[in-house]
């Protein structure tokens, strides 16, 4: 038996081909398995590249009482002026903003319009590169959205029917990662007032009591019942938690699709030992040892789920061009880019072998047991 290498790698890939059907039916179902473990595990990588920590503002928000697009809202000029008329030493900054989802060349994103002098001291823009817009015509886009998109300032953008420029990238915090900025007075001109504005910053001045301001705006009775108020930095680690959340169930459904691996390859080998056991008894009457055996159930297992494993992988990359190009996917202001890192490709390559060698060790370790005269009679 010093021979058993190449002598059992030819047995197994005659014997692969000879039961041809079934050996594609089990690499085809690994493949399935092993393809959601690289998209699930792709999901995760993305949610947990960007910076999920809440930001710490003084901030209040208000918007249109259980709406859950803001895209929707309506913010009437009466809880405009409820706000702005609270005394200075309470409110330092009153900002509306109008907010759309837009098809932006081709790309669905978010649009948020405010007045430019409160883009630093109230939203917390940072400027990465360009310079802040002066005209109409100009526009500023998120550091998400030109990561995402490959824009960059000086480049041409084509909003509701009019083309703008890009005039510099911004670094934004919180849920608004990927987003356009246009100044207020270009969004009032370019979708006229008639929805108004979808909701409203308030920024609470140095020493007031932030929730005696929340209490007193949420009781006036130009917005009681009709809107909300809330803490900014709530509703960002609200957020934040939801893509924790769905971060963690990616992580643990990508592990449960790896453990699957060992289900197939145990249920492949079952079948096979079963229906070839007068074969197994010839190949143990002429000197190949139970051992020997093991080890060739357990090479057919892990060749099988090495051609499943890079079959998935080929078709997971496929998926994610396709995603990225066709059918980007949007949560709460980000632009989830589906990403496969080599350390995922080499992690899942080894607990794949490992699985698929444990089932067919289960599977083989149990039906291999009885003797060779018990094996010849079936």
């Amino acid at each position: 038996m010093k021979r058993w290498p190449p002598d059992a790698i030819y047995f197994l890939l005659k014997d692969m081909r000879h039961d041809w059907v079934r050996t594609v039916l089990t690499i085809f179902g690994m493949a399935i398995v092993l393809f959601s473990f690289f998209i699930l595990s792709a999901f995760s990588q993305s949610l947990s590249e960007y910076n999920q920590n809440a930001i710490t503002t003084r901030n209040l928000i208000v918007i249109q009482t259980d709406m859950i697009d803001p895209g929707d809202a309506v913010l009437e000029e009466s809880a405009i002026q409820a706000a702005e008329l609270l005394p200075s030493e309470i409110v330092s900054r009153v900002s509306p903003v109008i907010f759309r989802h837009l098809r932006i060349n081709d790309q669905m994103i978010q649009l948020r319009a405010a007045r430019v002098e409160d883009w630093k001291s109230v939203f917390h823009l940072e400027l990465l590169e360009g310079q802040w817009p002066t005209g109409l015509g100009e526009v500023v886009a998120g550091e998400g959205a030109a990561e995402a998109f490959g824009w960059k300032s000086g480049t041409l953008l084509t909003i509701y029917g009019s083309q703008f420029r890009i005039t510099a990238v911004a670094r934004l915090p919180g849920s608004v990662f990927a987003s356009i900025w246009m100044p207020l007075e270009t969004a009032q001109k370019l979708f006229g007032m008639k929805r108004g504005y979808q909701l409203m910053y308030v920024q609470t001045a140095a020493g007031a009591d932030v929730e005696k301001v929340r209490s007193q705006i949420q009781e006036d009775p130009r917005l009681a019942g009709k809107y909300a108020v809330f803490f900014e930095d709530s509703y960002s680690r609200k957020n934040n938690q939801i893509l924790n959340d769905i971060r963690s169930l990616m992580t643990i459904g990508s592990s449960l699709a790896l453990l699957a691996v060992t289900f197939g390859t145990y249920n492949s080998t079952s079948l096979s030992i079963i229906e070839r056991g007068r074969e197994i008894g010839i190949l143990r009457a002429v000197g190949f040892s139970h051992i020997t055996l093991e080890k060739f159930f357990g090479v057919r297992a892990t060749l099988q789920s090495w051609i499943a494993f890079l079959t998935s992988l080929a078709s997971a990359i496929g998926y994610i061009i396709y995603q990225r190009v066709y059918a980007q996917l949007f949560i709460f202001g980000f632009y989830i880019t589906f990403k496969i890192t080599w350390q995922t490709i080499i992690f899942g390559f080894l607990l794949t072998s490992i699985l698929a060698i444990f089932g067919a060790w289960l599977s083989s370790r149990r039906l291999l047991v009885p003797d060779v005269n018990s094996l010849l009679r079936n």
